[in-house]
């Protein structure tokens, strides 16, 4: 049973995290996964970080400054990635269901590695 946190007006409701752990391993994501397909092809062609880029750009709520920050480049590198990721995907990521979409691949790409290292240490 999915642990549970009180409302604001007292009811029971599931805890975020615990649903996105049993999303995270549900066959549903796979298309979600494929979307970062040529992403990662690219970043293994030209020996790149782009998929890193967008993983810490979603987890930063698409601050720039602060995914900057994160990744320990200049400010104005972040756009020039971002349009690169945007180039490479073929998806606006100033739309939200595409960033949506997207942070469903990377989680989807996250357990898949955690299930490979389980398996295959």
């Amino acid at each position: 049973m999915p642990e549970r946190r009180m409302g604001a007006e007292g009811a029971d409701a599931p805890n975020p995290r615990t649903l996105l752990e049993k999303l995270a391993t549900s066959p549903d994501l796979r298309p979600f996964r494929r979307l970062l397909g040529p992403l990662e092809a690219h970043d293994r062609e030209h020996n790149g970080d782009l998929l890193r880029t967008l993983r810490v750009y979603l987890a930063c709520g698409g601050n720039v400054s602060r995914t900057a920050d994160r990744l320990y480049l200049h400010r104005n590198s972040i756009p020039y990635r971002l349009e690169r990721i945007r180039s490479v995907v073929g998806l606006d990521l100033n739309d939200d269901r595409v960033r949506l979409a997207l942070q469903l691949g990377i989680l989807a790409m996250e357990k898949g590695e955690d299930r490979d290292e389980a398996e295959h240490p």
